[in-house]
C-alpha cells in the first residue's frame, strides 16, 4: 500500500524540553509552507523559530488551512515560545520540531499532545505541492490505537497506528460519488464505523483524522476539505 510512516511513534522528533539558544545559516532557501492542527479546537497561535532572535507567529486551526508563509530552510523548524534566559537573552523553549522535507512547498499536520501546544506537539512533513497532493485525493492520517482500513472509491487502504496514506479515489456511485467505508480492528474483530457515499473533490483535496473519542474510545473521523480553487488576497 502507500502507507508511510506518521512520526508518531518513532519518526518524530520529540519536543525538548526547556528553554535554549539556536543559531541558524544565513542565506537559507524559502520554503513556502501552510500547516494544519488536530485536535479539532479553538484557533490559538505559537511560534516558528527563522533565526537567531527571530520568529514568526504561526496560527494552529483545525478548520483550515493556514494561509502560506515563506520560511528558511533550517536543519530542523522549531516551534515553541520566545522569551529570555536568566541573562536576559533570547531564547525559546521548544514545544515541537521536525526537519523539513524535501519540496519547496510543503504542508505540515501538526498534533497537540495534550491540552495546549505547550504539553508538545508532533509533526508531519508532507510535499504540498498538487503534483504530490492534488485534486481529488484524500490524505489519512490513523491516531486511534486500533488498526483502520478503508475502501474508498475503490481504494483499499490499511493503516497501523500512526501511519498515513494518500489515496484518489474514483467515482464509482454515479457522477462525483464514490462508496466510502472504513473499519477498526478491535481485539480480533473488524468494525465499520463509518459508511456512505461521499463526494470526489474536483479542485479540493481531502485531509482525514482516524482518532478515539476521549469519552466512548471508539474511533472517530474528523475531515477538513482544502479547496485548490486560490482566491487572490485584495490589495490593502
Amino acid at each position: 500500500m502507500f502507507a508511510k510512516r506518521l512520526s508518531l511513534l518513532s519518526g518524530f522528533l520529540g519536543a525538548a524540553a526547556g528553554w535554549c539558544l539556536v543559531a541558524s545559516p544565513s542565506g537559507a532557501e524559502e520554503i513556502s509552507v501552510s500547516c494544519l492542527s488536530f485536535p479539532k479546537k479553538a484557533p490559538t497561535s505559537i511560534e516558528l523559530l527563522v533565526g537567531p532572535g527571530k520568529t514568526i507567529p504561526i496560527i494552529l486551526q483545525s478548520h483550515t488551512l493556514t494561509e502560506p508563509v515563506k520560511v528558511p530552510r533550517l536543519q530542523s523548524w522549531r516551534f515553541g515560545k520566545s522569551g529570555t534566559n536568566a541573562a536576559g537573552e533570547f531564547a525559546f523553549k521548544t514545544y515541537g520540531q521536525v526537519k523539513p522535507g524535501a519540496a519547496r512547498n510543503q504542508l505540515l499536520v501538526i498534533v497537540v499532545k495534550g491540552s495546549s501546544p505547550a504539553a508538545g506537539l508532533n509533526i508531519l512533513s508532507l510535499d504540498g505541492s498538487q503534483k504530490s497532493f492534488g485534486p481529488s485525493q484524500m490524505l489519512f492520517v490513523n491516531l486511534a490505537r486500533e488498526q483502520v482500513a478503508g475502501l474508498v472509491g475503490g481504494k483499499q487502504f490499511r493503516l497501523n497506528t500512526g501511519k498515513h496514506t494518500i489515496i484518489k479515489p474514483q467515482a464509482d456511485r454515479g457522477n462525483n460519488l464514490c462508496f466510502a467505508s472504513l473499519k477498526y480492528k478491535r481485539a480480533t474483530k473488524w468494525r465499520t464505523f463509518f459508511s456512505t457515499n461521499w463526494p470526489t473533490l474536483q479542485n479540493a483535496r481531502g485531509l482525514v483524522f482516524l482518532y478515539n473519542d476521549p469519552r466512548s474510545q471508539s474511533v472517530k473521523m474528523h475531515s477538513v476539505v482544502d479547496s485548490l480553487v486560490r482566491v487572490p488576497v485584495p490589495e490593502p
